[in-house]
């Protein structure tokens, strides 16, 4: 199935090519390409009966809604007395870039007119949408609440196609790998740089009646990396086991065994792994 990275490759080419604006480039940050995401797409499509023209097209829909949502998230919501001249450029921009790379989407599919296939990714876009409003207003009141938000943001557009296509495995891996993948990137985030949505729904959720305006004593921030590392650790359990149903001999599950093992890697060691 994926015994070499050809394929990946030419597909990572294919949506920078689709993507490429040379106005937009000239003020904003190349789109990121998450190629877990990519690489999972690959696989529940190499699994159909559908021409590799057909699986591509499928393919770069799914991989320019997931540009298009992760641009608009980059939108600055900076207070209107620090928006200086540049930075109201910048958002008006990255809106601009993220509506660009919808439309580019809907181009690809009006191509292959499959309206059923427009219907699914549009419900998971409004479920990650609706999951973003929940984690961005902090209206969460439960770990698991926690977990299951991120779980549909990270992993809706992915599960909503495994559904669609009846592969309930890869929904099932997908949604476990994907949180996975996003409670070590949040982790790394706070441990670097002391910022991180997550982190702060945690503190929120551990410590309600803590002074905001303090920062956390050495021990509570010790409770909340603990808190982390016990997500973390349910989901790599929950990822192995829904690992444990696909296939076992594939290059995907040797390569996806290594990073989950490990903890954590880039998105780029499942691409450039041989």
């Amino acid at each position: 199935m994926l015994n070499s990275n050809k394929t990946l490759a030419e597909l990572k080419d294919m949506i920078e090519a689709k993507t490429h604006h040379p106005y937009l480039l000239q003020f904003l940050e190349k789109p990121f390409i998450d190629e877990n995401k990519l690489l999972l797409l690959l696989s529940i499509f190499e699994e159909l009966d559908i021409s590799p023209e057909e699986r591509d097209k499928y393919i770069l829909s799914a991989m320019l809604i997931q540009i298009a949502l992760d641009t608009h998230e980059k939108v600055t919501n900076k207070a209107a007395d620090e928006d200086s001249e540049g930075v109201l450029k910048n958002r008006q921009l990255t809106v601009l870039a993220g509506d660009y790379y919808s439309g580019l989407y809907y181009k690809l599919l009006a191509d292959i007119e499959n309206i059923s296939l427009i219907r699914v990714l549009a419900e998971a876009i409004k479920e990650i949408n609706e999951q973003k409003i929940v984690l961005y207003q902090r209206t969460i009141n439960e770990i698991s609440d926690l977990t299951d938000s991120l779980a549909a943001i990270e992993s809706s557009l992915i599960r909503k196609i495994a559904d669609s296509f009846q592969k309930p495995k890869w929904k099932e891996f997908s949604s476990s790998f994907l949180l996975l993948n996003r409670l070590i990137e949040e982790k790394n985030k706070y441990m670097e740089s002391g910022q991180s949505v997550i982190f702060d729904i945690l503190k929120k959720l551990s410590f309600p009646k803590r002074d905001k305006s303090k920062e956390l004593s050495p021990d509570q921030r010790k409770y909340v990396l603990n808190k982390i590392d016990h997500c973390i650790n349910q989901a790599r359990e929950a990822t192995f086991l829904a690992l444990d149903r696909l296939s076992p001999d594939g290059d995907l599950q040797r390569k996806l065994a290594s990073f989950i093992a490990g903890n954590i890697g880039t998105p780029n060691s499942l691409v450039e792994e041989g």
